[in-house]
């Protein structure tokens, strides 16, 4: 054999040997976003939900914030997987974030109804067992996109519907509500309507709004057409006549889901969570509190 030739498969193995690697490291999921523990919140007959939870990287002595995200799909798909890169991010900034898992249509045929009786277990599991997740329940957030969005907004305020189980009623409203292009009214002639046409004004925030909603944060683009930014400012007006704080961010030309992470262009990604992220300290800072140190 060639010294050339020695060279060249030398070579060709220091090209394909990483590639192997990395190729075979992503099949195992092995750089895969995961979460430190699952934990099971609820079990409704045959179905066990859970909160993937991942915590903070800044370590404390104390009970830490968290927020609670609920991922989007029309109360019908979706899975915690959705926010795991938004956990990932905000475990940095000194938050414990968790994911939650909730019944869907696809998966347990069920409609909108049993999604919010699941969001209000989660909440009150984290209330509950605050002390064993090392949890300032003082301090939990809830956020979600569309669907989640709206999980997350019926924590802050109180839809009429009523609890399925003594663990579903409220016990605690969250510390604030962050809102990703989240479906607020549920009315007739409102897109997603005909998904809650029998019960809509169980389940439908924009028309329960009472006066003790946590400050509240709704993250829109203004070329989504599911949620329109009319409907978004109607809320905020709503909100405002009651006394409460909203506000809202707007992403010119941005459709719905815009603020879901993207690897090939992150930046809406980015740009929304150091929103959030400025949201949050705002909170803590008229609280006298600092998640950052």
């Amino acid at each position: 054999m060639t010294k050339e030739l020695l060279y060249l498969i030398a070579g060709m193995l220091l090209i394909f040997l990483p590639v192997s690697g990395y190729i075979a490291i992503k099949k195992l999921g092995l750089l895969e976003t995961r979460p430190d523990q699952i934990i099971r919140y609820k079990k409704k007959d045959s179905t066990t939900l859970q909160l993937h939870y991942f915590k903070s990287k800044k370590p404390a002595n104390k009970p830490q914030a968290t927020i609670l995200f609920f991922h989007g799909g029309a109360w019908q798909y979706g899975s915690p997987k959705a926010f795991y890169k938004h956990c990932s991010f905000f475990t940095t900034q000194g938050y414990h974030c968790i994911s939650a898992q909730y019944r869907i249509t696809s998966s347990h045929g069920t409609d909108p109804r049993a999604a919010v009786q699941d969001a209000r277990s989660a909440m009150n599991y984290l209330v509950k067992n605050a002390q064993s997740l090392n949890i300032d329940s003082n301090h939990i957030y809830a956020a979600g996109g569309s669907a989640g969005g709206h999980l997350a907004s019926i924590l802050g305020i109180p839809v009429p519907l009523k609890a399925e189980t003594p663990s579903d009623l409220l016990i605690q409203r969250p510390a604030g509500l962050i809102l990703f292009n989240p479906m607020l009214d549920l009315s007739p002639c409102m897109p997603d309507h005909k998904l809650v046409k029998a019960f809509w004004q169980q389940v439908s925030p924009m028309q329960a709004i009472d006066n003790q909603v946590p400050d509240t944060l709704i993250l829109v683009g203004d070329r989504d057409s599911e949620v329109s930014i009319e409907t978004v400012n109607k809320f905020c007006q709503r909100m405002q006549k009651k006394n409460n704080r909203c506000e809202t961010a707007i992403y010119p030309g941005a459709r719905h889901g815009f603020f879901n992470y993207r690897p090939e262009d992150p930046d809406y990604f980015q740009r929304t969570n150091q929103r959030v992220l400025e949201f949050l300290d705002s909170i803590n800072s008229k609280n006298g509190q600092d998640f950052n140190s």
